[in-house]
């Protein structure tokens, strides 16, 4: 089919609901009692449920998945960044809370850049040999509208049998060379893309695809630096940050020339815990304030903590717009010192370093940075300053008082951080189109992946 036919009809199909969505952001908290009240109807436990406060109260915050009472189309892995992957019920009713935020994101990307209706696309397919029921390719996601999408792809989903990571590139880099009208990219992290074009010229890369106009992937928290760098190799395109979309459910998506992603207010019923732990409702957040999202999803999640930390950057009439953080969860726990990626995160803050990673190797935090601008003595400043913080953790403390664990290290990365550690973590078994650039490792054997050495004063 043509792409500008194909484009069109699927611009169509997602108009009834970015009106809806639109009309809900002026009425979230009614919005947010429909959508629990549509979710609890197919609960056996909680179908009597008459008000949110009486829903808090009945159920408890959550860790896990619950069984559902919906058929399961297929079960779904979380990428397990920061622990052990978990298997998420994927139904028909999950699908449609999808769709209720890709449809007005769509809506909202092409009315802005309708030269894109007459273009293709390339959604991030993965190569073969990931393990479970997982997703093969992003346009998976997209539902009924998968058929029309994948008329205008301009990578054939076909490649993703390829077992061979050099042999899948090669041929996805082949198909995307050939596409003269490429107009829009969707990948996750942004060193995927960086990953596939690694081999072309660095200055013939708006050459081949002089009408790109949209690149979305993750641009926050620790992919923003790679998002920039993606900027400086595709100046002719647009940097669209992705909302904040997990395995477990939609929560917010992007919209245009706005600081930060629109609550998906019509997809699932969303809490978000305060500082002090306490739930708040999509209608009761502060602007400037961080919470810790909390999910009940048609897919059999009830009060599922997410564990990732958003800020709220503003409003879209009463819909709040939120950037992501972080993961709150990420603790590094070797000999009881209890290291969180929060703790490291707010103590390297203004670190300006193109590539930064955490790990304990051996009996030592070593903190690993490519910094070309720096000198040796400003690295290992920004090691004591780690180190400083850290000391700031009783039980890390303690540690160190023991013996258990010796200062910091510093180690300078001389080039490619970024992608050897993507590299590294596919090889490792993560789903290449999945890692994420996470601060604080919990794994080791990092020195042996990255060129450079320890810096010593």
């Amino acid at each position: 089919m043509n792409p500008l036919i194909a484009n069109s009809l699927w611009f169509a199909s997602c108009l009834p609901e970015a009106l809806a969505f639109r009309r809900a952001c002026h009425r979230v908290a009614s919005t947010q009692w429909r959508v629990l009240r549509e979710i609890l109807k197919r609960s056996r436990e909680y179908a009597d449920v008459r008000s949110i406060p009486e829903f808090q109260e009945r159920v408890p915050l959550s860790d896990a998945p619950l069984e559902t009472t919906d058929p399961v189309l297929r079960r779904v892995p979380t990428s397990g960044t920061t622990a052990a992957t978990k298997w998420i019920p994927y139904t028909a009713a999950l699908q449609r809370e999808f769709q209720r935020g890709i449809a007005p994101w769509i809506v909202d990307l092409f009315q802005h850049n309708p030269a894109m209706l007459g273009g293709r696309s390339y959604w991030a397919i993965s190569p073969a040999g990931q393990t479970g029921d997982e997703f093969a390719d992003d346009t998976e996601y997209l539902g009924r509208a998968r058929r029309l999408v994948a008329s205008t792809l301009a990578v054939p989903v076909s490649v993703r049998h390829i077992a061979n990571i050099e042999e899948w590139r090669r041929a996805t880099l082949r198909h995307l060379v050939a596409c003269r009208d490429l107009t829009f990219i969707s990948v996750w992290n942004p060193t995927f893309l960086m990953l596939l074009v690694e081999p072309l010229r660095r200055d013939e890369l708006p050459e081949l695809w002089p009408n790109l106009r949209v690149i979305s992937c993750w641009a926050d928290a620790e992919a923003a630096q790679p998002a920039a760098e993606l900027a400086r190799l595709f100046p002719q395109a647009r940097i669209q940050p992705k909302g904040l979309i997990a395995t477990e459910g939609f929560v917010s998506l992007p919209l245009w020339d706005r600081d930060g992603a629109a609550l998906a207010v019509r997809s699932h019923f969303f809490e978000f815990l305060d500082k002090k732990s306490c739930p708040q409702l999509a209608h009761e957040l502060i602007e400037g304030d961080e919470y810790s999202v909390v999910l009940t999803t048609g897919g059999g999640l009830y009060r599922y903590r997410l564990c990732d930390c958003v800020r709220v950057t503003g409003f879209v009439g009463e819909c709040p717009l939120l950037r992501f953080v972080g993961k709150e969860d990420n603790v590094s726990d070797r000999f009881g010192e209890k290291v969180n990626e929060a703790h490291v995160r707010a103590a390297l803050e203004g670190a300006h370093a193109e590539f930064l990673l955490v790990a304990c190797e051996d009996h030592a935090y070593t903190l690993y940075v490519e910094a070309a601008g720096k000198s040796d003595a400003e690295l290992s400043g920004l090691g004591r300053k780690l180190e400083a913080s850290l000391q700031e953790n009783v039980h890390y403390r303690y540690c160190r008082e023991l013996g258990q664990l010796a200062p910091v290290r510093v180690f300078r990365i001389a080039r490619s951080g970024m992608i050897r550690y993507v590299a590294e973590r596919h090889a490792r078994g993560q789903r290449l189109g999945n890692v994420k650039a996470t601060l604080l490792r919990r794994d080791s054997g990092w020195t042996k992946v990255f060129e450079g050495g320890v810096v010593t004063e």
